[in-house]
């Protein structure tokens, strides 16, 4: 009985101090390990009350003695004593393994919780991440695809998390569970698996959506080339009637209308094809209808009768057909004038009426959303992160309603009768509309930001919605500005269509690219705040002349095996430099944003216009092509535009040194004369040359300046090297040179020369064929004549001066 009892008191002892483990794996190896030991004491109890049952039947007999009866009576006290203690330890066993099995439960559900969560935000991660949307029908489908396939993964974990949820709402059932902390997981839980759903649902819609613009845009296309056979053919009234009336099977009813609808549905990587499109439609689109207005009148006219004309000298019919030829020619003139100024008022009548709405809509926004936010009496319904942050919403909203309203609509009202001036409005408020639109572009991921926090189903912000009638939530409205500055140079191109020659179109031509240059400024600011990681001041790298996304291969001459394999790359080209960027993977707000990756001091580099194998294909290196990268644009066009773009800041850097040039000759042009022997002309004289300083470094005797550009295809595998020519080869100038002082030659493109004598800091001694001179040249402007295998790699030379 003392062994039991002993036995008893230390299980329990050791229950009540045991550490339930944190492990789900753990609580469990405890609780089969203490469920043994409670069935080894419970069977131990049993065999002990069997065996003073057993001895009290053995005892108990008639006649007892005293001392016998007493036994009997210790024995049965033992037996109460023993069912007791029986009792006690199960119901404390009870308690204890409802206790252990509750843990274990608790812990299973929070290891099947993390897991869970770890799995969906992975899932979130990959969703986030899918953003293309192709540019194409056949990339779209292949994305609509990988998005079926990523959805029915993501459904099967997401009714696991479901089932874990249930888990959790049975286990907050039990009253030993911590409620609040369950509920908090099972919240948790609901909301990434609400996450995760939505952004499926977002870009299955996106996907579809983009899929349904590229339908669109394959029958418009298809549209526009019927359009342009018939009107390069004979169709007639029927077939143009016919062209129009298919055009409503892909949403086309007006031009206005249909790029308005291709815009809503693009997105970025789609925007240029839309425009392009839509451009093409639209034009389509205009020469049809003029095509039937044509028809429609040839129809309509009446056939001219016959009548009888008395006999009259010949000269006098010719005369009379003079007469109807010139003035049919002037009623056709007058017939197409009347048009053209028909649609002009159309076009500005537009513009008056939408100028009007857009500075009624920027009002409403003001009065109906940001003066109802500041008014300190609605404080208190506010959300905690909308409270001091109007001006992160709304940006400088209230700058450009009262430009507008003040100003730019004023003078339109003013200059409306006359299109000349309507176009002076927009050259003469250039300066203003970029300081101010770029500001408010700039601070839209800001406000987008701040708009994620608040959602648009807020309830005071759906009251302010309610109070003003506005069908779309202020989300739509913030983007007027941006819809505003881009229908403006939509509009002067209507106008410029339609006007006649003369100063009217060259005011409207100068009024489109000054909104043009504002477009493009808006945009290049918004792509250069999107950059991070510059170790350099972009202030003083000068104007943002290009940026776009190339194809990049980089290699190192010191380092032949090395050619990394070919990146995306979005580069900035500046006045001074050129910045190398990764494109970062778009964020919530689907901006772009751009990590800083390498940059090109434009005093050190050259350029190779074009790479064999590809008409997309240049190259930018640092001198002596110890670092080359081969860039790939997406078109041979845009190749073309930024290699000229690159000659043209290489160009002006110079004429900015050679202009240096001239002024420190000046400073030094009598002691040249005297101390100098380039003015002695033979090349027998000492080698006493006192080269002009470069300005931006100091070159030795036998140094060689690299190539600037280069426009023969580059040719890496045959790589010269450059040694300094010999005395009496024959030269060719590489490009138009004016001598500066007395001693130096002028050079033409092309001029062949032969070489009498090395100077130093780059400069040759020559004399010009067919005797016309000698003198000194700076020898980046010359090359030698070499011929087969070496001819076809002459390489254009500016020198870095």
């Amino acid at each position: 009985m003392k062994e039991i009892s002993s036995k008893l008191d230390e299980f329990m002892h050791e229950i009540v101090d045991c550490d339930m483990g944190n492990d789900p794996t753990q609580t469990k190896d405890l609780l089969d390990c203490q469920e043994n030991r409670y069935k080894a004491l419970k069977t131990e109890l049993t065999s002990a009350t069997s065996q003073g049952e057993e001895l009290l039947t053995q005892v108990r007999k008639p006649n007892l003695t005293y001392n016998i009866i007493s036994h009997v009576a210790a024995v049965e006290r033992l037996l109460v004593q023993l069912e007791e203690t029986e009792k006690q330890f199960d119901c404390f066993w009870q308690k204890h393994s409802t206790k252990l099995n509750h843990w274990l439960k608790f812990r299973t559900f929070l290891l099947n919780f993390k897991q869970m969560q770890a799995t969906l935000d992975n899932h979130l991660k990959t969703a986030c991440d899918m953003t293309e949307v192709g540019e194409t029908a056949i990339r779209v489908d292949s994305l609509l695809q990988e998005a079926g396939d990523f959805e029915k993964l993501c459904n099967c974990d997401l009714d696991t998390a479901t089932s874990v949820i249930e888990d959790g709402e049975k286990l907050m059932e039990d009253p030993l569970s911590q409620v609040d902390h369950i509920e908090s997981k099972c919240e948790e839980l609901r909301r990434t698996s609400a996450l995760l759903l939505d952004k499926i649902q977002k870009r299955n819609l996106l996907l579809t959506k983009a899929r349904e613009l590229m339908d669109r845009i394959d029958k418009a296309n298809e549209w526009c080339a019927t359009g342009v056979e018939i009107l390069a053919g004979e169709g007639g009234l029927i077939a143009v009637d016919k062209l129009l009336e298919d055009a409503t099977s892909f949403g086309l009813t007006a031009p206005d209308q249909f790029r308005d609808m291709l815009m809503q549905s693009a997105t970025q990587e789609t925007r240029a094809l839309v425009t392009q499109v839509a451009q093409r439609v639209e034009d389509v689109w205009l020469m049809v209808s003029v095509k039937r207005a044509t028809l429609q009148r040839a129809a309509a006219k009446p056939a001219r009768p016959v009548q009888s004309v008395p006999p009259q000298s010949a000269a006098i019919p010719a005369t009379n057909h003079q007469m109807e030829t010139s003035g049919g020619s002037e009623s056709s003139g007058g017939e197409d004038a009347e048009a053209r100024r028909s649609r002009r008022g159309h076009v500005l009548a537009e513009l008056m009426q939408t100028e009007r709405v857009y500075v009624q809509e920027l009002g409403s926004i003001l009065s109906g959303y940001k003066e109802e936010i500041e008014k300190p009496e609605n404080q208190h319904l506010l959300p905690s992160t909308l409270v001091g942050q109007a001006d992160v919403l709304f940006g400088n909203l209230h700058e450009l309603f009262t430009f507008h309203q003040d100003v730019f609509l004023k003078d339109l009202e003013k200059s409306i009768s006359a299109t000349e001036l309507v176009a002076l409005c927009f050259v003469e408020k250039r300066d203003t509309f970029f300081r101010l639109y770029s500001y408010y572009c700039q601070n839209i991921p800001r406000s987008e930001r701040l708009r994620e926090t608040l959602v648009d189903t807020h309830l005071f912000l759906q009251a302010c919605q309610l109070r003003l009638g506005h069908k779309l939530p202020l989300a739509a409205y913030l983007l007027k500005p941006v819809q505003r500055i881009t229908k403006y140079q939509l509009l002067l191109k209507d106008l410029l269509r339609y006007s006649e020659c003369g100063s009217m179109t060259t005011g409207l031509q100068s009024a489109l690219d000054c909104m043009l240059v504002v477009l493009k400024c808006v945009n290049d600011s918004m792509h250069q705040i999107a950059i991070t990681g510059v170790p350099l001041d972009i202030s003083q790298q000068g104007e943002l002349l290009m940026q776009g996304s190339f194809l990049v291969v980089s290699e190192n001459k010191r380092d032949l095996r090395l050619r990394i394999r070919p990146r995306r790359r979005h580069i900035f080209l500046y006045e001074k430099a050129m910045l190398f960027c990764k494109p970062a993977t778009k964020n919530s707000h689907n901006k772009a944003t751009y990590h800083f990756k390498h940059d090109l001091q434009m005093s050190q580099i050259g350029l190779t216009e074009s790479v064999k194998g590809d008409p997309r294909k240049f190259e930018v290196w640092r001198q002596g092509r110890a670092e080359v990268h081969t860039l790939t644009a997406a078109s041979a066009d845009l190749k073309r535009a930024w290699v000229e773009r690159v000659k043209r800041v290489l160009l002006d850097q110079l004429n900015e040194l050679k202009g240096e040039r001239v002024r420190q000759y000046s400073a030094q042009h009598r002691t040249l004369i005297q101390t100098s022997s380039w003015d002695l002309g033979p090349p027998s004289q000492p080698q006493k040359a006192v080269a002009v300083p470069n300005p931006t470094r100091t070159a030795s005797c036998d140094a060689h300046d690299e190539p600037c550009w280069s426009t023969d295809p580059s040719d890496d595998d045959d790589d010269e090297p450059d040694h300094p020519p010999a005395v009496g080869c024959a030269l060719v100038a590489l490009s138009d040179y004016t001598a500066v002082g007395p001693s130096e030659v002028s050079l033409r493109d092309g001029q062949h020369a032969e070489l009498l004598k090395v100077g130093c800091a780059g400069w040759w001694y020559v004399r010009l064929a067919a005797g016309q001179g000698e003198g000194w040249a700076p020898a980046a402007y010359l090359d030698q004549r070499k011929t087969s295998r070496s001819s076809s790699r002459s390489h254009d030379r500016l020198h870095d001066h």
